[in-house]
């Protein structure tokens, strides 16, 4: 592979990471061509879990801007919006790049939307496009979505459209009365009446916050009983009194049903169990019973417990299992100096964004408890590996908060698809000013 190769290499996985090194490396290479790189980060949304990233459209749409090749890469663009059928995330960042192409200027992004949105009737393709059309179309892009919905609608009386994205636009374009302009237009056009009815006849609700309930030792017990207890925060299992855990931990020694035992595990996985470990212990030690995850929450029960035992354990399962996500806990209460070196072998062992995903929460968990120094090399193993803005932001916190943030990604921060961490960026900029370059 020649040095090209290599360079065009290292920007698609940052792009596909999502990390800020593309803009460093296509600034520092402008007579290279990374457009076709560009096009595939375009087409394909590579979070790790696009429904709660979002759209990295502002991420991409800066490279598009910054590259030479910014009208191929546009028209490019375009063409993939009007042929793409299936809306897998990747289609639905399309839009919204073609939304950004238009706030800058190029106003041919409104009629290609328009033509793909036209298409959401015709058989093979996914319905989209509709806040996309709404937000730069204006009225205009509203009476179009009503209509094609409305036709939808007509054929299909067992479909419904809710007024979300109508008060969403209201609440925008406050100047315009959009029920009122949808009521008249709905007089001469029947696609268009049966939207307005559907969005009256079924008015989004707000969410409201409900107060989270107390739990206590009767909540849970029938929960456990009835297999629905599922998750429980560190927050709401300190609710319970000494007394409630010690009922809880009674009852788990004495049952006898596999799932039962793992949902009370459940619990103590959040709240120190209150007897010897040695039972947690011995089916930590053990294979998982079938359809169960009584191992994995027995080792999360042992994260408050400190002892040469289960540190042995941790070693000889981490060394010997090629994913051992589940028995990360362990290190939490008994990790070592040196032990950033194990870890660092763990993660170097693939390059699979899944298996890589897998390790993130043990490894978090391990570094936050323990301040070490010597986590640099593993949680920037995890940085330049890890397809996920989310928990991107995790790993950069504690490099900074353990004063071993390196030049080279506090520079990339500025540039990440995630919002959060360009924000973070920012506030480190403005703490330390115009030292943070010369670390």
């Amino acid at each position: 592979m020649n040095e090209i190769q290599e360079i065009r290499k290292r920007f698609l996985h940052s792009l596909k990471l999502g990390t800020g090194e593309t803009y460093i490396i296509q600034k520092k290479y402008p007579e290279i061509d990374f457009s076709r790189e560009i096009i595939k980060g375009a087409v394909q949304n590579f979070a790790y879990d696009p429904q709660s990233e979002g759209s990295r459209s502002k991420y991409i749409y800066g490279l598009i801007k910054k590259s030479k090749a910014k009208d191929k890469i546009t028209s490019k663009v375009f063409d993939k919006i009007i042929e793409t059928k299936e809306d897998d995330w990747g289609l639905y960042q399309l839009l919204d790049i073609a939304v950004l192409i238009y706030k800058d200027g190029n106003t041919s992004a409104l009629e290609i939307i328009k033509k793909r949105f036209e298409k959401n009737g015709l058989d093979g393709f996914d319905f989209c496009g509709q806040e996309q059309l709404m937000e730069i179309g204006g009225i205009d892009g509203v009476l179009k979505v009503a209509e094609i919905v409305g036709e939808r609608l007509t054929n299909d009386k067992d479909d419904y459209e809710d007024s979300w994205k109508i008060d969403e636009f209201q609440k925008k374009n406050k100047s315009i009365d959009v029920y009122e302009i949808l009521k008249e237009k709905s007089k001469k056009n029947e696609s268009i009446k049966a939207y307005y009815e559907s969005i009256i006849q079924n008015r989004f609700k707000p969410y409201r916050k409900v107060k989270p309930i107390k739990f206590s030792y009767e909540i849970i017990k029938e929960k456990i009983q009835a297999d629905k207890f599922r998750y429980i925060s560190k927050t709401r299992a300190n609710d319970l009194s000494e007394e409630e855990v010690l009922k809880l931990a009674k009852e788990f020694v004495k049952s006898r049903k596999n799932k039962e035992k793992e949902n009370y595990l459940r619990f103590f996985a959040k709240r120190k169990f209150p007897y010897d470990y040695q039972i947690l212990f011995k089916i930590a030690q053990r294979k998982n019973p079938r359809k169960t995850r009584l191992v994995e929450y027995a080792v999360e029960s042992l994260t408050f417990f400190k002892d040469k035992k289960i540190r042995d354990l941790a070693i000889k399962k981490i060394k010997e299992v090629k994913n051992p996500c589940d028995y990360l806990p362990l290190l939490v209460s008994n990790y070592q100096k040196g032990d950033f070196e194990l870890l660092k072998e763990v993660i170097d062992r693939s390059n699979n964004f899944d298996f890589i995903h897998s390790l993130i929460s043990g490894i978090l968990d391990i570094y936050k408890s323990n301040s070490l120094t010597e986590c640099k090399e593993p949680l920037e193993a995890m940085y330049s590996k890890m397809n996920c803005g989310l928990h991107r932001i995790d790993i950069v916190e504690l490099l900074y908060e353990n004063k071993v943030l390196s030049n080279k990604i506090l520079l990339e921060l500025q540039f990440d698809s995630d919002e959060s961490i360009r924000k973070l960026y920012r506030t480190i900029k403005k703490t330390v000013g115009n030292n943070v370059y010369k670390k």
